[in-house]
């Protein structure tokens, strides 16, 4: 009774809490109108504004620092040469047309009246610099140019050569991360004074942690948008973006958590997009923890993970199993369930006993007297899911304790090296040469406990050098399987996307990767 009391007075305070936002409003004008917004219908909606929330916005206004470049081009403000459409084909985005020449050379053609917010040209030598940036700056972007030269034909053409043959170029620069942005040297991306890109909306405000607030930009060189404002809440509380996707003031949140994937079913105000998405949700090991070195530690814990409970307990059952990261694209459907087959309680004993981690009578297990333990740390809707990990992990004598907060804890935690496991989840679509480097790769973005094998090394290197479509999926299931089996990651499933969108809004596209596909010209509020 006391906990249902905690919880009733949580939920109060959060309404509150979200009235005085919608009240307050980030970016809004007080008038003598909006102290009776929400007497009237919870909360005024504005045709020409559209209100979007999420757990987080972009933490700055400079692409290369994550995360930022990926939701400036959600809101519109930013761009990229590439992009993957709804059911999954790459189109030409800021580029206008793409050829390839021969196997190593690619020709890329640009729009001849295409500008940055500030009016200067974001022609071929504009690009060229802001992939250059982005390669230099940002380590998550990298992969994605590498063994890549550019060069500015004339004013409106970009030939690139690969150093391998037959590179698919336009998934490569199809990454959120390689937003074009003017390099000039007066654009610093320090503030929203000095940011400069090419989008349809342009940054009017920017509150660290609170909102972005975007406005038409009116000399945009494509097709203009109807909404002439955009802004971007930052909803940490998983129940208050319920509330906020419930109350009408919203047109869209995102991040719903699955637990209230049901609260939608009579509502009038919003209604529920669930897409599967790209990403694998997967369990990050710190591999220079002397305990998780072992790989028969890391296979242990594999094997001790119940998916199908997983998903249940803590992803509402919106998904399913998968055990290799590549295992949530559908090119890999062959590996997708690979090694770990099973739940094998029996044989993760086995592998810990062997490693010299034995079992005492508290439960938990010791070696040379030290306790085995994992410090899990989680983010966003994930809470659940770490405390069933916690759960499952227990059963075989691990003693793990989770932390959930902010994006920022984990990666301020990976410097530090104060953590044992993450979950996280990273897309699967894309150049797969780029996208395992990033993963396994020594110096990878997301080679987040620092793995290294020799032999893992060579497959990469493989995998780079592979001249046909065919040779690169086999070798991608090769390393899969590898991966598998010497587990410096664990694979769940892929993370569903659950985004509420309001009755009153038109023109919203699902998607399988929603988080960069929110706002496109064509919406209109009703």
């Amino acid at each position: 009774m006391t906990g249902t009391k905690n919880r009733q007075k949580s939920i109060l305070m959060i309404c509150c809490l979200l009235a005085v936002s919608m009240l307050a409003g980030c970016g809004a004008k007080p008038t003598d109108e909006s102290s009776n917004a929400l007497t009237e219908s919870n909360a005024t909606i504005s045709a020409s504004e559209l209100v979007v929330a999420g757990n987080e916005i972009a933490i700055g206004v400079d692409p290369t620092v994550y995360p930022a470049a990926d939701y400036l081009l959600n809101m519109g403000a930013g761009e990229i040469l590439f992009k993957a459409d709804a059911n999954g084909v790459i189109q030409p985005y800021f580029a206008k047309d793409v050829s390839q020449l021969d196997e190593y050379t690619w020709e890329i053609k640009l729009h001849p009246n295409a500008t940055f917010w500030s009016g200067d040209p974001a022609d071929a030598e504009a690009v060229i610099a802001s992939l250059m940036r982005s390669k230099a700056l940002d380590p998550k972007a990298n992969p994605f140019l590498q063994g890549i030269d550019f060069t500015a034909v004339d004013s409106e053409t970009i030939q690139a050569v690969t150093e391998t043959p037959n590179v698919d170029i336009t998934l490569n620069l199809s990454s959120p991360q390689l937003l074009i942005h003017n390099t000039a040297e007066k654009y610093t991306y320090e503030s929203i004074e000095t940011a400069d890109y090419t989008g349809m909306y342009r940054i009017v405000e920017f509150k660290p942690a609170q909102c972005m607030v975007f406005e038409k930009n009116e000399n945009y060189w494509g097709t203009k948008p109807e909404i002439q404002r955009v802004v971007h809440e930052q909803i940490g509380d998983a129940d208050a973006r319920v509330i906020a996707a419930l109350s009408g003031r919203y047109h869209v949140v995102m991040d719903i958590p699955q637990s209230a994937y049901s609260q939608f079913d009579n509502s009038e105000e919003a209604k529920i997009v669930l897409v599967p998405g790209a990403q694998t949700q997967t369990i990050y090991l710190n591999c220079e923890k002397e305990a998780l070195n072992d790989y028969r530690v890391r296979q242990a814990l594999g094997w001790a993970l119940d998916r199908e409970e997983l998903i249940a307990l803590g992803m509402e059952g919106l998904s399913e199993p998968v055990t290799t990261w590549l295992g949530s694209n559908p090119t890999y459907e062959k590996v997708k369930n690979a090694y770990y087959d099973s739940c094998n309680v029996e044989k993760s004993a086995q592998l810990l006993d062997d490693a010299g981690w034995i079992l005492d009578e508290d439960g938990f297990r010791y070696k040379d007297g030290q306790q085995l333990t994992i410090l899990l740390r989680t983010f966003r809707n994930d809470q659940a899911l770490g405390e069933t990990i916690q759960m499952q992990w227990k059963k075989i004598g691990v003693n793990v304790s989770v932390q959930h907060g902010d994006y920022s804890l984990i990666t301020t935690a990976r410097e530090t090296g104060d953590w044992d496991a993450s979950v996280e989840a990273w897309g699967t679509f894309g150049n797969v040469s780029a996208l395992l480097n990033a993963q396994y790769a020594a110096d990878g973005a997301a080679n987040y406990g620092r793995f290294q094998d020799k032999k893992l090394a060579g497959m990469l290197e493989s995998l780079a050098q592979a001249a046909t479509t065919e040779e690169r999926i086999k070798i991608g299931e090769e390393i899969s399987l590898y991966v598998a089996e010497q587990s410096p990651a664990l694979y769940i499933a892929p993370r569903p996307q659950i985004t509420a969108v309001s009755t009153s809004l038109e023109g919203f596209v699902p998607h399988f990767r929603q988080f960069e596909n929110v706002v496109n010209a064509n919406l209109r509020i009703k």
